[in-house]
């Protein structure tokens, strides 16, 4: 299969779907070097720019286009750890009015490109589209919205996620994730590997590359692309001489600095396993890094996204976790979760160990062939 074309849609609620999905694109383009791939998502270019050129995406990123439109609402967040229901559901019916317009934009434009593929990380318009045009597609995530929008009581919710469902029914092949909320609405689904950027460099390697010091504890906040309100936390109780707070991909943009580190650009996977904990809200982007780099979570609530117990669930049986409330994240009460997470044994689960790249890459040989 030569010169193979693939429209991605990438949902821009938050940084997880195209994390995720811009790992897998890269590393089957490493494969298929005559392939290419044009990104639909608001996150698409803001994410690449934090990429480190020298590993794969250097490699590839030629080959890779991007284009600043949003396929689907979300969830809109006040910040990384509380929710906006209400202007969600404004969102969703500006969105509404707005669809017939996107639509008639992105018909034209895969008119004139005519991709192979049309792939969705986890949007259901796509669908739609693929639908509409005869081209092959494919879903890639661990929960669609349709169920998302279902678990909340209001009618606005309750009807967006029918309408969601009957979009998601057009998927030719739906390819769940690990970490999976029920998967309902695609009719043909396969169950895949867990899906992540992996380090390159081992502990002792990574924590000698950013100069990290023996003796001192390093707390990786990985709280995406809303991040944290730093003005909450209760600088009195904060001890620099024994830990450090640390900041990959972005500035911090507390007023305090004391014992603060940021690398705006780095291979985050690398920066995670030099840390000694990952201090986050659960998402399957963090979660699926943290394991590969061997990492101790620290997680806190996230407020009332379905996909939360989904994801505690594993969290509790599967990875070297603790819970920490709110509180104690802002107070810098770390040690008592910090010795819990350290000390737990996972259970082991085969799935976090296929070669997903692969099945990922033959699933989309096999729908185009």
């Amino acid at each position: 299969m030569q010169n193979i074309k693939i429209s991605a849609y990438i949902s821009g609620h938050g940084f997880g779907h195209i994390s995720r999905s811009l790992e897998a694109i890269s590393n089957i383009l490493l494969q298929r070097e005559d392939w290419s791939v044009h990104i639909i998502s608001p996150r698409g270019e803001e994410f690449a720019r934090s990429l480190d050129d020298k590993g794969i995406w250097g490699k590839i990123k030629n080959r890779v286009s991007f284009e600043s439109e949003r396929s689907d609402v979300g969830i809109i967040q006040r910040d990384s750890l509380g929710m906006d229901l209400d202007a969600t559901k404004a969102e969703i019916e500006i969105f509404r009015k707005n669809k017939d317009s996107f639509l008639d934009r992105q018909i034209k434009s895969l008119k004139s490109q005519k991709p192979d593929l049309i792939w969705s990380d986890s949007s259901s318009l796509p669908f739609y589209l693929s639908s509409s045009l005869h081209i092959p597609s494919l879903f890639l995530g661990n929960f669609t919205w349709d169920y998302i929008y279902s678990e909340y009581e209001d009618k606005i919710f309750q009807s967006f996620a029918q309408d969601l469902k009957e979009e998601y029914s057009n998927c030719d092949l739906g390819l769940v994730l690990p970490l999976s909320c029920p998967v309902t609405s695609i009719k043909k689904v396969k169950e895949i590997g867990l899906l992540g950027r992996k380090p390159n460099l081992n502990r002792e390697e990574a924590r000698r590359y950013y100069g990290f010091e023996e003796g001192i504890e390093y707390y990786l906040f990985s709280f995406g692309a809303y991040g944290i309100d730093a003005s909450q936390l209760d600088w009195k109780n904060w001890d620099p001489s024994k830990k450090r707070i640390v900041v990959g991909g972005m500035e911090w943009s507390g007023k305090n600095n004391l014992g603060v580190i940021s690398v705006p650009k780095c291979h985050y996977p690398d920066l995670l396993r030099a840390c000694d904990f990952v201090l986050t809200k659960p998402g399957y982007g963090i979660l699926s890094e943290a394991y590969f780099a061997g990492t101790p979570i620290l997680y806190t609530d996230r407020g009332n996204f379905p996909e939360y117990p989904y994801l505690v669930k594993e969290l509790d049986s599967k990875f070297r976790s603790s819970y920490i409330s709110h509180q104690d994240l802002y107070s810098f009460h770390w040690d008592a979760s910090s010795q819990k997470a350290r000390e737990i044994q996972p259970k082991q689960d085969p799935r976090f160990e296929k070669n997903t790249i692969q099945e990922i890459l033959s699933s989309i040989e096999t729908l185009i062939s």
